[in-house]
């Protein structure tokens, strides 16, 4: 597998893939963006068909003939050294990518310090580096096991290694304030270390995840800004924070309005429904008084004709009785 093949990929930029969540950390008002080791382009094409204005710095010579057709500047150089500075000096760009790429790096260290000269006020460096401490890797070297493979967390041209702590640390280090992070959380039984894993006991893998609330984080994105901008990041977060806040006010403030709406119409709804319920319950009592009155006249007009029945039945047996003594006499 070529470096190209292996690094070569689609997405969609609206989905939620890893690099479509990385590149909307890049404003849309960016006009100018230097890319680092971009590979074949994956993220460079999006990034042209969003209108945005590409530098490249790419060396490997299979993805620079792929670069040269996208319609990005294209500059060849090895981020390890410093050839590639001259092309660029001078310049300063309003974002930064360096995604995948300080773990192939000998001196990352070098590179980030390098970096903030190339940024405009306000600009913004986002990194993504894979997470070394990844329960995947923790279950293989827990079998005694750390082999490299073509792709993945253990990549074959990943020199160095970081966790969250340490890219922090060197990024402090380098004069950058980290201004937000974003996992990329990837269930282990899905990763390429997922019969690691599975071969661990219940009870060990109990005791490992216990307390380890970022065991699934296989990569880690940080959008940091150069120390000497932090009071002007603070005062711009501060105004985007009013200004959300103001927004959310603003949408609580229609929404009140469109539920006091619905609640005036459910309570005249309610108030005519109480109405009616009254009318109805009213007409159900006359209803039954008028029931009781026929059941009264009804048990009144039983009651005569049962009285009526005992007078006739008895006259009948008296005119029988005369008949009865006429006929004996006769």
């Amino acid at each position: 597998m070529t470096n190209v093949e292996r690094y070569n990929y689609a997405f969609d930029p609206e989905g939620d893939a890893w690099a479509a969540r990385l590149l909307r950390r890049v404003p849309l008002d960016c006009t100018s963006i230097l890319e680092l080791g971009p590979g074949p382009g994956a993220m460079t094409r999006v990034l042209l068909a969003r209108g945005h204005r590409v530098t490249v710095v790419e060396n490997d010579p299979e993805a620079l003939k792929v670069l040269r057709t996208l319609g990005a500047e294209v500059i060849e150089g090895n981020l390890d050294g410093t050839d590639w500075l001259d092309a660029i000096a001078g310049r300063r760009f309003d974002a930064v990518l360096a995604c995948d790429l300080l773990e192939h790096l000998r001196n990352p260290e070098d590179l980030l310090r390098r970096l903030g000269a190339f940024l405009n006020p306000m600009g913004r460096l986002v990194i993504s580096v894979p997470n070394i401490a990844y329960a995947g890797v923790v279950a293989a070297m827990r079998h005694g096991i750390f082999d490299y493979s073509e792709k993945g967390q253990l990549d074959s041209t990943h020199i160095r290694f970081f966790t969250r702590r340490s890219i922090e640390k060197t990024l402090l280090e380098g004069s950058w304030s980290p201004r937000a992070w974003e996992a990329n959380r990837v269930p282990v039984e899905h990763s390429e270390f997922a019969w690691y894993w599975s071969a661990l006991s219940g009870d060990l893998r109990q005791a490992l995840l216990a307390g380890w609330q970022d065991f699934d984080v296989y990569q880690w994105m940080v959008v940091v800004t150069p120390t000497v901008d932090v009071s002007a990041w603070e005062v711009r977060d501060l105004r985007n924070a009013a200004e959300m806040l103001q927004s959310d006010f603003q949408a609580l403030t229609v929404l009140h309005q469109t539920e006091r709406a619905s609640l005036l119409e459910h309570q005249k709804a309610f108030s005519e429904a109480k109405d009616i319920i009254g009318r109805l319950q009213s007409e159900i009592r006359e209803l039954r008084a008028e029931n009781d009155v026929v059941r009264s006249q009804k048990s009144a007009i039983e009651a005569d004709l049962a009285l009526r029945l005992r007078e006739q039945e008895a006259h009948a047996a008296s005119f029988l009785q005369r008949l009865r003594r006429l006929w004996s006499r006769g």
